[in-house]
């Protein structure tokens, strides 16, 4: 049992709040915002005054009552795990799509993807390894991401509880604002994070931002579904405000070009906009202008007819658009149909 769930329990007992546990993790929690709130107060405590009083009481030389002159402790954590469960009604409901959100993590997360999960610039910068494990155990199977040192990973844990986990190593990879003095200038800059105790609420900051977003590409992966009850919609010439649009194509290779370049990790933050998707498109651009027109208007009509079928929405006031949730599960269905194996669909 890890010492915060046992900290919570405690808690949770004395407030009179009922709970399930089981292990390290809760299965039920009878009032599940209150008893975040009380987990909360951990990471809002000031660690470095509170174990400064305790290193007083251990060691009464340290500090100016010694009279030795003597240097405080500096209290640093090497490595940090923070995870945030998801808890489901019951391990039947998890179970059945717990193999989706598995086989979604491995083919669809690619290393940009990872690191955008973990915070990082996903441009050509970087020239660290990322990396996907896939792991079976007795407890069940898990899902890790490495991005050099630091990790985020997936599994269930007893039944009926999803977990969502990173793990930091190397607090360096990562940056804090701090007050600094720089070129005699005192201000606030971001600077490398340090290993200091000093520095945990910004690694609860970072890991609760890596869950947020990792949960968020899951949250596309549905129960099993005949393809069909998603395919068919879209495989129908609709009608938007009057005008007439064309039936998609949904695993035709032109139509998954344009799912693969909407879809990309990139862009499920901040929205994609026609130059975006024309140059995933057309990597090649054209040189002369009316080329380079004919592409972006053939790229707005791609995106309407998109918009038509309900699979993307303009962000409003904006030149932005982003996939809606239909979009997500009806382009993520096609691409995956494209890639099957069709020896196990013929089986």
């Amino acid at each position: 049992m890890s010492e915060r769930s046992e900290y919570l329990a405690r808690r949770m007992s004395k407030a009179g709040i009922g709970f399930e546990q089981r292990d390290n993790c809760f299965v039920w929690i009878e009032d599940v915002e209150r008893a975040q709130r009380m987990l909360s107060d951990l990471e809002s405590r000031k660690w470095e005054r509170w174990l400064k009083r305790l290193s007083g009481r251990v060691n009464p030389l340290v500090g100016n009552r010694g009279g030795l002159d003597l240097h405080p402790y500096y209290w640093s954590v090497s490595e940090s795990e923070y995870a945030t469960d998801v808890m489901f009604r019951d391990a039947g409901t998890l179970a059945k799509i717990y193999p989706a959100l598995v086989d979604h993590a491995i083919k669809r997360f690619d290393s940009r993807d990872v690191l955008r999960f973990l915070g990082q610039r996903t441009n050509s910068r970087f020239n660290g390894e990322v990396s996907t494990s896939l792991l079976t155990r007795s407890e069940g199977v898990r899902v890790k991401h490495w991005l050099q040192e630091n990790s985020i990973k997936m599994y269930d844990k007893q039944g009926s509880v999803l977990r969502v986990e990173t793990t930091i190593n190397n607090a360096r990879r990562f940056k804090v604002r701090k007050m600094t003095v720089w070129n005699g200038v005192r201000r606030m800059r971001w600077i490398p994070m340090r290993h200091a105790v000093a520095d945990l609420d910004r690694r609860v900051e970072i890991s609760r931002a890596a869950h947020a977003r990792y949960l968020e590409a899951l949250a596309v992966v549905e129960e099993p579904s005949p393809a069909r009850e998603l395919l068919d919609g879209v495989s129908r010439r609709v009608t938007k405000d009057d005008r007439p649009y064309r039936a998609l194509r949904p695993v035709s290779p032109q139509e998954a070009l344009v799912f693969e370049a909407v879809l990309n990790g990139r862009f499920h933050l901040k929205g994609f906009t026609n130059w975006d998707v024309r140059e995933r498109l057309n990597p090649d651009r054209p040189a002369d202008l009316q080329d380079r027109r004919r592409q972006s208007a053939q790229t707005t009509r791609r995106l309407r007819l998109l918009r038509a079928h309900g699979l993307i929405r303009k962000v409003s006031g904006t030149r932005y658009y982003r996939v809606t949730p239909r979009g997500q599960r009806i382009m993520t269905a096609a691409l995956k149909l494209r890639d099957a194996d069709v020896t196990k669909l013929a089986a």
